[in-house]
């Protein structure tokens, strides 16, 4: 059912560390510390939001380097900091420590935010749903970050991405 989709976007964070954990070992640069958590679950905090009319969104404010790990570095690092005229505009909190973003526009248009991928959910039938998926990448960003974010973009989302299969599982 394509509300399933739609819903997840819009309000389901406790997802990603269970269903995209081997994604997240296979994603996981080689130089990175065995020790590290890759989605740290004691004492991450976030907020959610729902709205009567069924929009949605969710964010943590500590969340480690999620979107490093799903982008690569240079479009995270450049993402969560390396825009000077992003913090700026939005102010140190909202710049820099909202972390893994997933939106819904009731009934049918996700987003995510820093990853900047968007996704239309076509009902094609009572069991099946279409997908159409955009990345929006910014302008300004240094022509090597652009191609990181196109390139992580493919290998993680879409039909071959390793993070949709296995919300393709979830849905």
């Amino acid at each position: 059912n394509w509300k399933f989709a739609a819903e997840q976007f819009c309000s389901d964070m406790y997802h990603v560390p269970v269903s995209h954990a081997s994604a997240a070992l296979a994603l996981t640069p080689d130089d990175t510390d065995a020790d590290a958590e890759l989605f740290p679950l004691d004492g991450t905090q976030g907020r959610q939001f729902t709205s009567p009319w069924g929009h949605g969104t969710g964010f943590f404010t500590s969340a480690g380097d999620v979107l490093g790990l799903i982008v690569g570095r240079e479009p995270g690092d450049w993402f969560q900091g390396g825009n000077p005229e992003v913090v700026d505009r939005l102010g140190h909190q909202r710049a820099l420590n909202m972390r893994g973003t997933h939106a819904t526009l009731f009934p049918n248009l996700s987003f995510l935010p820093g990853i900047n991928t968007m996704r239309i959910w076509h009902p094609r039938g009572p069991n099946e749903m279409e997908a159409w998926a955009w990345t929006v990448v910014d302008s300004s960003a240094p022509p090597e970050v652009r191609e990181r974010q196109r390139v992580g973009t493919l290998r993680t989302f879409g039909s071959a991405g390793m993070l949709e299969q296995d919300d393709g599982e979830n849905w």
